[in-house]
């Protein structure tokens, strides 16, 4: 039997604020002890420990994109795995991410970090932090799993999608993106892809002005429909759309789709078999 492969979705919302949903996040785990986390909106720390994850276990973050609702949960991240024990921590994301870095933690901590290292917290843990900035086509080796960068569209943004190889099977997890060919082409036969399906159409009942805005969300993210005809293109496996506005209910057709379909809600486990 080969080794475990698995997405955990610890945030399945958008910007506006829900019960029901946290901001985008998700943890990536494959073999005995890999894992990397993949963006860190609002309430990432709690969603980590509601799935029982060690936040002293996590020595590895991709960020796909510095938009607020991503990373609002990076700075508590840093600071509650280094609470727990963490003592070392590379960031990877696309241009911006260590500027981010620098005025969400470095800047605005320090102080406060010094003072926690008084106390006896080591050094190591708030200090050994390594944050790159990376294009698409950077790739790394962690753990026997290969991470690489790929393209998305999502104006006027620097952002990324992650591919996950390991073992012969393979998962890509976009962040926010419209449909695009690139996009396709990196997905190209990989077993799931998980997707920004932002770009629902807004319902008749709403404010215009509010219909407007959802609208335009098209502009730069991918519609429910979009994501099923990404995944019919690129011959994907599994589909799992997330990324949802409040209250929307995902309407597609997908028939001429041979695979699985999943809409994901937070907590959700999705084993690559």
């Amino acid at each position: 039997m080969s080794d475990p492969l698995k997405i955990i979705l610890l945030g399945t919302g958008s910007p506006r604020p829900t019960l029901d949903r946290h901001h985008p996040a998700a943890l990536v785990q494959w073999g005995r002890a890999g894992t990397m986390l993949v963006d860190a909106g609002d309430g990432v720390v709690g969603q980590l420990l509601k799935a029982g994850i060690p936040l002293d276990g996590i020595h590895n973050v991709a960020l796909t994109h510095m938009h607020w609702d991503h990373i609002l949960g990076y700075p508590a991240f840093v600071w509650g795995s280094w609470n727990a024990g963490r003592q070392k921590l590379t960031v990877t994301g696309p241009r911006g991410t260590q500027a981010m870095h620098h005025q969400l933690v470095e800047s605005y901590y320090r102080e406060q970090a010094e003072w926690a290292i008084d106390l006896g917290f080591p050094r190591a843990g708030f200090d050994d932090v390594t944050v790159c900035d990376v294009p698409v086509g950077w790739s790394t080796e962690i753990d026997g799993c290969l991470v690489e960068a790929g393209p998305v569209y999502h104006p006027p943004m620097h952002a990324l999608a992650f591919k996950f190889t390991y073992q012969g099977r393979t998962l890509v997890v976009t962040g926010d993106t419209a449909k695009c060919e690139e996009l396709i082409a990196f997905s190209q036969g990989i077993d799931v892809l998980v997707i920004d399906a932002c770009a629902i159409a807004p319902a008749p009942d709403l404010a215009p002005a509010r219909q407007r805005i959802i609208e335009r969300l098209h502009e730069f993210h991918a519609s429910p429909q979009d994501c099923i005809d990404i995944a019919v293109q690129a011959d994907v496996g599994k589909v799992v759309l997330t990324h949802h506005l409040p209250g929307a209910k995902p309407e597609f057709d997908a028939s001429a789709f041979n695979g699985e379909v999943i809409i994901g809600n937070d907590l959700d486990e999705i084993k690559i078999s």
